[in-house]
């Protein structure tokens, strides 16, 4: 259910864009489209259950596998949220100390004009202005010295405001300074602590899927495993192919089917497995492309879309599926880090996730698929090489 609230925030807020921009997009119905996102999502819990069903086919080690790889992933992705609360701290930091120098000068400029008033003043003999006045026999020098008196006065008490104000405003700043370091010293041990965390829970992972590799070594079972995991695939795709079959698209967008060619890889780096070729002994072929890629890379969205799966996925690690419209979907697999949960929009190029080896595999890199209808086709049939600088 969770899925779906949030599945329809996203799409009043996208249709009080098209409204306020004059979209033609054609508005779906709110009821017909809660039932399709319900369909949707009753898919996907349909294979949860299965998988739940099926759990005890897994090994102790698979299973602590998954959990030792999903503990990773939000562990990275509360480290990112901490490193992007520092930075923000770290400019707001920066600009009030930026703005406490400004008012020290002011405070050092005040404190000067002050010091004129006062010497002003000294010069006038230090003698109360009324006896200065009384000794003054022409009218005209009274009334030129009142108002002489008046704007020293007057210029002084000025002065001596602002300058209080200054004073003020000074020790209110330095205890937000004061607080805005505390606050960033507390979020440099969070980040400590999860990466303590994070270096516990990759040396567990690296002793379990040692144990893991030996196990399936030891069983000759690589081949089965290769097959049921495709098997498994398949079948959250059918899942979810049924679930979002009358799902709405942005209409303002270029159809996935009118990109081919015109895509960009989701990495930068080297294809190491392509489409078609053969795996485990000659007997399977790669759905997909295998692309050796630098770990913490961000992998981006090919074209806009819904995510409709963002989880963990016996053999591909932590899965991400985005559903492109008219039965187009890509896959990105083997991910460190899931940045899009389950009914998020994404744009083209946008980062979803970063590279990692979940899943089992010993090498970083980013597992892809481009899908129509359950269909697979050749990625590199669609996507240009993406260049490092553009993966930036």
């Amino acid at each position: 259910m969770k899925v779906i609230l949030i599945l329809l925030s996203v799409f009043y807020a996208t249709v009080l864009f098209s409204a306020e921009t004059g979209d033609a997009a054609e508005v779906q119905d709110p009821a017909q489209l809660q039932k399709e996102l319900e369909a949707l999502e009753a898919e996907i819990q349909k294979f949860r259950d299965m998988l739940e069903r099926t759990h005890g086919e897994r090994s102790d080690l698979e299973s602590s596998l998954e959990a030792n790889e999903k503990d990773i992933n939000q562990i990275l992705n509360r480290i990112n949220s901490i490193e992007t609360d520092l930075e923000k701290g770290g400019d707001k930091l920066s600009s009030l100390s930026g703005e406490k120098k400004n008012l020290d000068q002011q405070k050092i400029s005040q404190q000067g004009q002050i010091a004129l008033q006062i010497r002003a003043a000294y010069e006038l003999g230090q003698q109360p202005y009324l006896k200065v006045l009384l000794n003054q026999e022409d009218p005209q020098k009274v009334e030129r010295m009142l108002t002489y008196f008046s704007h020293i006065t007057n210029a002084r008490r000025t002065e001596i405001a602002a300058y209080e104000s200054t004073i003020i405003q000074l020790a209110n700043l330095s205890q937000l300074i004061e607080q805005q370091n505390q606050i960033l010293l507390d979020k440099k041990v969070q980040l400590q602590t999860e990466q303590s965390g994070l270096l516990k829970a990759r040396k567990d992972k690296e002793q379990v899927l040692v144990m893991l590799n030996q196990e399936i070594k030891s069983a000759d079972n690589e081949l089965e495993l290769r097959i049921a995991d495709r098997q498994r695939l398949d079948d959250l795709l059918a899942r979810i192919t049924t679930g979002i079959a009358n799902l709405a698209s942005q209409a303002d967008t270029r159809p996935f089917a009118q990109m081919q060619g015109d895509l960009y890889l989701p990495v930068a780096g080297r294809v190491t497995q392509s489409f078609g070729s053969r795996r485990a002994d000659g007997k399977l072929r790669w759905n997909g492309l295998l692309i050796e890629a630098r770990e913490g890379d961000p992998v981006h969205a090919v074209h806009y879309g819904r995510v409709v799966f963002s989880d963990w996925l016996r053999g591909f690690g932590l899965l991400m599926i985005v559903s492109h419209g008219d039965g187009y979907m890509s896959l990105y697999g083997h991910n460190q880090v899931l940045y899009r949960e389950t009914g998020d929009w994404v744009a083209a190029g946008e980062a979803v996730a970063s590279v990692g080896n979940t899943g089992g595999q010993t090498g970083y890199g980013l597992y892809f698929e481009i899908r129509s209808a359950g269909k697979p086709f050749d990625p590199q049939l669609w996507c240009q090489t993406r260049s490092r600088a553009r993966a930036a």
